[in-house]
């Protein structure tokens, strides 16, 4: 394997491959900056006839042609023919970053790609960083600051729901609600400062009245975007979900199902799962992240308390519980206790789903109780609740099976519609983008409310308009930071730092 070169030139262009590393039909060199041309001339040999020279072949074009080897510090190349590939030229400003680009796509062996590259560093370039070409693009006013990082979410997305919300955000779907936002705001400035500026002119003056009525409608559109952080971060990060029982209820028979995958080890002794067994799987449109977890029964054995601890750790940690009952033996005081977790849980705001395992069992296919009160079982004489103390329709299952009872819908199917319809999935536009998914959105919408919210409470108390327009002002800037040039330094090494190199 080659070692690649660290340049000693002065960043005239940056390069790195853009396509994953390891053997591949292609790869693709991307190099971008005012000095990309040059670079390209020094290393490529085209083979069409139309074409006297590097600098004939137009933008947009594909041409076929030789990638040759370059000595460093040299000017031209060594004519050490290196490999044969297409090359790309796109003209500032209609480019991914902006800048003058050429990309370079050639054969996806790992020493041939590094060659290639080798040989671009060698003509003039320098490695590009982490994310720098989309950051070339956002300074160059090619992409917004939320479009940045949706290119980011796109990349890393695992998911249908996922990739379609970020493509809508790298389209500025987010960036334009955003915007018009601010410009209602901006609007109600300019309305109130002109009048006092220019008061000889032939101005109406806003009222308190109507700027209250607009600003209330600001709020509204504000408060609207804000709910949406909850499910903006479990379509790009995944639900993070414990499943838990008593021993030996069918949780890791039913982490396998959801997995269709022999994740976890599955016997009949109860307490076969110790410790946590964790599995990430992509399920009606969501990413859930499962965890396993111990059975969490009263025990004197010290290393399966620990694994108990553990699972009431993890359930802390999740926003969705999974508590699955085995329907073939007696409701005892362990299932109580998962019950009164459940309960607790469902009144701290984590979404609930119940699961009802083992129906593949004869005795279990007796009529079932449809009674809010807990009833004896007809033919066990077993206590079973199948309706409880908060608003959770139970799942009735063979995890083993992945089967419904009486049904025909598979337990994967049917989990999966379950899953969409406890998280409303069906009442956001996916493909508006307007959606917030990081936290550094989030902040700043949060802090734009409260300005607002200031600002009525300014009108209300009697204050004049133009002092509510101070905290308007403050509420623009909030605004202005989830995609202006204006954000620090560091927050913006922080959203690139984490993309990879070649994007």
């Amino acid at each position: 394997m080659i070692n690649i070169i660290k340049s000693d030139f002065t960043a005239g262009a940056i390069a790195a491959v853009a396509t994953p590393r390891g053997a591949g039909g292609i790869a693709v060199i991307r190099i971008s900056g005012g000095s990309a041309f040059e670079v390209g001339e020094k290393i490529f040999r085209h083979k069409n006839k139309k074409y006297k020279s590097f600098g004939d072949i137009p933008p947009n074009t594909a041409v076929f042609g030789d990638i040759v080897g370059t000595r460093r510090a040299v000017s031209g190349n060594t004519g050490i023919i290196i490999d044969e590939g297409i090359i790309i030229k796109f003209k500032a400003p209609n480019s991914y970053t902006g800048e003058d680009t050429v990309e370079i796509s050639c054969h996806g062996g790992i020493y041939i790609t590094n060659a290639v590259l080798n040989s671009v560093i060698n003509a003039g370039a320098r490695l590009a960083g982490p994310g720098e070409f989309t950051k070339t693009a956002y300074i160059n006013g090619k992409i917004t600051l939320t479009g940045a990082e949706a290119v980011g979410r796109l990349i890393a997305a695992v998911s249908e729901t996922g990739a379609r919300l970020a493509s809508a955000q790298s389209k500025g779907g987010l960036s334009r609600k955003i915007a018009e936002i601010s410009e209602n705001i901006k609007d109600i400035i300019s309305e109130v400062y002109v009048f006092i500026d220019y008061p000889g002119e032939d101005l109406t003056d806003m009222t308190s009245g109507v700027m209250l009525e607009k600003l209330i409608i600001i709020k509204n559109a504000l408060e609207s975007l804000k709910q949406t952080y909850n499910i903006g971060r479990i379509i790009s990060d995944g639900i993070n979900c414990a499943i838990i029982g008593k021993p030996n209820s069918g949780k890791s028979t039913l982490l396998n199902m959801l997995s269709q995958n022999d994740v976890a080890i599955v016997h009949d002794t109860p307490g076969t799962t110790r410790d946590i067994v964790y599995s990430r799987i992509n399920i009606g449109g969501f990413v859930l992240n499962l965890y396993d977890t111990a059975g969490i029964r009263t025990s004197n054995d010290e290393i399966e308390n620990i694994g108990i601890n553990k699972a009431l750790e993890k359930i802390e940690e999740c926003g969705l519980i999974i508590g699955v009952f085995d329907m073939s033996e007696n409701f005892s005081r362990d299932d109580y206790n998962i019950l009164e977790i459940l309960t607790r849980e469902k009144n701290n705001g984590k979404k609930i789903i119940v699961i009802l395992n083992k129906c593949d069992l004869d005795y279990c296919r007796d009529e079932l109780c449809s009674s809010a009160e807990i009833t004896q079982h007809p033919r066990t004489n077993a206590v079973r609740p199948y309706e409880f103390d908060f608003d959770v329709i139970p799942l009735i299952i063979s995890a083993k099976n992945n089967t419904v009872l009486d049904s025909d819908i598979s337990a994967v199917d049917a989990f999966a519609e379950y899953l969409e319809d406890i998280y409303k999935l069906d009442g956001y536009d996916l493909d508006s983008g307007e959606i917030l998914t990081e936290e550094r959105q989030y902040f700043e919408i949060c802090a734009a409310c409260d300005n607002i919210n200031s600002a009525i409470s300014a009108l209300e108390n009697g204050l004049t308009q133009d002092m509510a327009g101070l905290d308007l002002e403050l509420a623009v800037k909030n605004l202005e930071r989830c995609d202006s040039k204006s954000v620090s330094d560091d927050i913006i090494s922080k959203i690139f730092k984490n993309f990879c190199i070649g994007k």
